[in-house]
């Protein structure tokens, strides 16, 4: 990607690990560690570092996904990577799928979702909630540095949403997404993969009756726990903490209606 350039973002990481997500500009930038002057940064490679006028070691990486998802500005819970990256994977995204999505929240999987179209395809993101469509609208224009061309926000109920093109995959994160599968179900082509996410196994078992009436076949759902380990020369141990539930990921593919099919 070459050397920093004004204007774009920069992961300031300390010696110690800690993170600041600042945009290369005019003027300086200070923490507890000290201070930088930003326009110092241009021209650098990734992985160089600059010093304060305390003397203290900060280093530049360009800010991944995860990085930039955690220091977005979010109204509300956003998705977890580990469920955005089985999300992605077991949604089978290929870049000239059409999708739709629901309950768009903060943006985060809108952003691992054109992530991984490649600028290809098209991403239709329906959310009912005015702020939280300009919210996430402000955070995939951040990140992108601009509307990507294949993505567009529309403000309204998915139940009423309709479309002329039939859609490949479908995302739901909603609080009664069983209520949506009769009309997402219509706007599908046959062989489309629908993800829902949810907390709740009560939302589950709702969901999998809806889909099981509306022409959904192969149904599986499955939580993920992540857990941390330190290690370091004398130890080698789990963190007492970990990022258990989350929320139960369900899958689903799309056949005709009607059709008897045995999970």
């Amino acid at each position: 990607m070459g050397k920093f350039r004004m204007g774009e973002w920069v992961l300031l990481i300390s010696q110690k690990g800690k993170k600041w997500l600042v945009k290369i500009g005019e003027g300086p930038y200070s923490s507890h560690l000290g201070t930088i002057q930003l326009p110092d940064i241009v021209g650098r490679e990734e992985g160089d570092f600059l010093e304060t006028n305390k003397e203290a070691k900060v280093f530049l990486f360009r800010p991944t996904l995860e990085d930039y998802i955690f220091s977005m500005e979010r109204q509300t819970q956003i998705i977890y990577p580990k469920d955005l990256s089985a999300i992605v994977f077991y949604g089978d995204i290929q870049p000239e799928n059409v999708i739709v999505e629901s309950g768009i929240g903060s943006g985060a999987l809108t952003l691992a979702l054109l992530r991984a179209m490649g600028g290809r395809g098209k991403l239709i993101s329906v959310e009912k909630r005015p702020e939280f469509a300009l919210a996430a609208r402000r955070n995939v224009h951040q990140f992108f540095d601009g509307r990507p061309d294949n993505h567009e926000i529309v403000v309204a109920d998915i139940q009423d949403f309709h479309m002329n093109a039939k859609a490949d995959r479908v995302f739901l994160d909603l609080p009664e997404p069983w209520h949506a599968i009769r009309s997402v179900g219509a706007m599908m082509r046959y062989g489309a993969i629908l993800v829902s996410l949810s907390p709740n196994i009560g939302q589950v078992q709702l969901m999998f009756r809806e889909l099981k009436a509306n022409g959904f076949a192969n149904i599986s759902t499955f939580e993920l726990l992540k857990r941390d380990w330190k290690i370091d020369e004398l130890r080698a141990r789990p963190f007492d903490r970990m990022v258990a539930h989350t929320g139960f990921i369900t899958i689903a593919k799309k056949t005709p209606a009607g059709v008897s099919y045995q999970d």
